[in-house]
């Protein structure tokens, strides 16, 4: 995830007007490969008008419906649990193990990170996992820091990934396990210079909604949770199952042949639309953007998705190469055949993922039922008229044995995850790319909104800046973020009677979220000092007029900000660390000190925390407690450059330049445009 990562906005849709599934028939493929002659232009997918009404209520939608967990399904659904807790998505998430590691853990060669110069070895004790992180200087070590992994992410078939836990604050490990060549890697996005996040990139309730069932995840924090389950469930699909175990316990039973059980989602018995919803909420991934004030965790299958959440990712010149793992419902609307099976007058059932998966079973054992749905119609057999034909030479003579998605839905890399290989769904007849149009791959031409052909502009403005944040830092997408919001700006002073409170709230947060990351701090303060003033009632917010305040040193006034960040957020630690630091300069050194003093008591592994509580005991003269935090500090990272040069001021002025000497060196190796390091070093080195 990102430095700034609230919940935002947006809306969705994915196909045509909702209506009730038909019944299948074989001629319904031969149909849809017909419409498909008459060809379908390329787009973001096919267009259709949400209704007014999208159905019944389902029990599992009401606040009464709780989650149960997988074992309360097993004793009336053993052969779905017996298969499912195989799949992958049942494998997703499980306690770190070396029994239950897809991975290899004898003879492991280091990995190395050259933009901050750090090692990592994984390594096995037991069943017990771990990664020691390490620099070297010659052949002594200047740094080590050991963490036992605590949880394996992903089934093992592309990757296994690796998470740790301080006090139920998750943290994703630096090594990653890239199963289909067999090889240990550092972790994604770890890789690239000038990026590692070493054991701080947090894992926040948005990573949980997709990797793993529902979780409790503590509000008003980033990235704690009090418990999470082991591995995507039933209910990931089917939502909480509290009321359907009630109702079957108390004899209420549900002729499933003859009408739909309501106490529980069947996504099979869903509109089409509603169905392909409940795959995309994981499987379309990108810039996301909730909607209304909900939260990741908060979408109830057989709701539309729309009305939660919405996402956004570049465009290409021709995006044939370039896409994202997790972009499978996307590339299927790229189809042709998908999108003939959508259109209106089509009177066939619509293509959905269900259509070639079953969810219950692992992949691997459903291969067949994929090839079989595209043989129906393409069953390559000679002189069958009623039928459109494979015309590959080797596959009408019978002596290629490949499957129909080898050729037609060719393996690819994916531009988010390195060293593995995925399905891409945009099925075609495959073409060969000119190196010029391989090239332009990368040129950007438009952010597409997957869920909503037309989002709001506000919401289009949210989807730019989720993508600066998570994905790129280029100035361009903030450039059309203020544009989409100067257009829901006109909207809004157009018709003022039609905006109601919410929607005026929502649209001020995201012109400071945008002031914010422009470091626009001056028109952040203007808002807040004009007559009338109301923040919306958003931690983030609270924070980015903080930092708007105290970048001009009115520590005052952004300790102000800072503690209406904590009143919302109380445990996110870095509302708690910045809050410290305000009070640290605002001369209040007994707050600030019971601020540091809850943030590293929650967790420890904060280096921020002590680096900062340190420099406070330093300004109040508390020499002795000042260098033991800076040390704790630099234990955890130790090229923090404010505890490094603190440490070394406390050691030069106690009398023990020697000990200074590495630190100085260090820093004016990392930092050589600082011309305080090297004058301390010239002064060291006269010593």
């Amino acid at each position: 995830m990102t430095a700034d990562a609230p919940n935002q906005n947006g809306r969705k849709a994915v196909a045509p007007p909702e209506r009730q599934r038909p019944s299948v028939s074989v001629n319904r493929f031969l149909l849809l490969f017909l419409l498909v002659l008459a060809g379908c232009g390329a787009s973001d997918g096919p267009q259709r008008t949400e209704p007014a009404s999208f159905g019944p209520e389902y029990a599992a939608w009401g606040d009464e419906a709780t989650y149960v967990g997988i074992e309360a399904c097993q004793s009336c659904h053993t052969p779905q649990y017996d298969d499912f807790i195989r799949s992958q998505m049942g494998r997703s998430w499980r306690h770190a193990q070396r029994s239950q590691s897809d991975a290899r853990w004898d003879s492991i060669s280091p990995l190395y990170s050259d933009y901050d110069d750090l090692w990592y070895q994984p390594y096995a004790v037991g069943e017990d996992l771990f990664v020691k992180e390490y620099r070297l200087a010659g052949r002594d070590t200047t740094h080590l820091r050991v963490e036992q992994i605590d949880f394996i992410v992903g089934s093992g078939q592309h990757t296994n990934s690796h998470i740790y836990s301080e006090n139920g604050y998750l943290y994703q490990i630096p090594v990653t396990w890239y199963a289909q060549d067999a090889k240990w890697g550092l972790a994604p996005k770890f890789q690239k210079s000038g990026n590692n996040y070493r054991f701080g990139r947090v894992i926040t309730d948005e990573c949980m909604a997709c990797h793993n069932a529902q979780p409790v995840f503590v509000p008003g924090s980033e990235n704690r949770f009090e418990s999470v389950p082991l591995g995507i469930n039933c209910e990931k699909c089917h939502g909480p199952g509290s009321v359907h175990i009630a109702e079957k316990q108390a004899g209420i039973i549900v002729d499933i042949t003859k009408e739909i059980d309501f106490s529980i989602v069947n996504p099979g018995k869903l509109t089409p639309e509603r169905e392909m919803d409940v795959c995309q909420r994981c499987h379309m991934q990108g810039a996301s953007v909730f909607e209304g004030g909900d939260a990741p965790l908060d979408w109830r299958p057989g709701k539309p998705l729309a009305a939660h959440q919405n996402v956004f990712w570049p465009r290409q010149p021709d995006s044939l190469t370039h896409f994202i793992m997790a972009s499978h419902p996307d590339r299927l609307a790229q189809s042709a055949c998908f999108r003939a099976s959508w259109e209106e007058e089509f009177s066939g059932e619509p293509m959905t993922c269900l259509t070639c998966h079953d969810p219950h079973k692992p992949i691997e054992e459903t291969r067949e039922k994929v090839n079989g749905t595209c043989q129906n119609c393409h069953s390559g057999r000679p002189g069958d008229a009623s039928a459109l034909m494979c015309t590959e030479p080797t596959v009408v003579t019978g002596t290629n044995k490949a499957t129909c998605a080898s050729c037609h839905m060719p393996q690819s890399g994916s531009t988010d995850i390195p060293n593995i290989r995925i399905t891409d769904h945009f099925i075609r007849v495959p073409e060969r790319l000119s190196p010029q149009e391989v090239e332009d791959q990368t040129r950007f031409i438009r952010l597409a909104s997957f869920m909503d052909r037309n989002p709001h502009p506000r919401q289009r403005a949210d989807g730019f800046l989720t993508y600066f944040e998570q994905f790129t830092d280029r100035p361009g997408m903030l450039d059309s973020a203020a544009v989409y919001l100067r257009e829901a700006q006109r909207r809004a002073d157009a018709a003022p009677s039609s905006l109601d409170a919410t929607e005026r709230q929502r649209l001020l947060q995201s012109w400071i979220r945008l002031w914010h990351l422009s470091d626009d701090h001056a028109a952040i303060r203007r808002a807040v000092q004009l007559s009338g003033f109301e923040a919306p009632e958003d931690a983030w917010t609270f924070y980015r007029i903080g930092e708007a305040f105290a970048s001009i040193s009115d520590f005052n006034a952004a300790v102000r900000w800072y503690q209406e960040a904590v009143r919302l957020g109380p445990d996110h630690l870095r509302f708690m660390d910045k809050l410290g630091v305000a009070l640290t300069q605002a001369g209040r050194a007994s707050e600030a000190a019971a601020v540091f003093d809850r943030l590293i008591a929650a967790n420890p592994k904060f280096e921020a925390g002590w680096n900062n509580r340190g420099f406070l005991f330093l300004l109040q003269g508390d020499l002795e407690r000042a260098e033991s935090d800076f040390r704790a500090a630099l234990k955890l990272d130790p090229a923090l450059e404010q505890a490094q040069a603190n440490l070394a001021s406390i050691l030069i002025n106690t009398g023990r330049p020697e000990e200074a000497r590495p630190l100085v060196d260090d820093l004016v190796e990392r930092h050589p445009q600082n011309p305080e390091y090297r004058q301390v070093q010239g002064y060291l080195a006269g010593q």
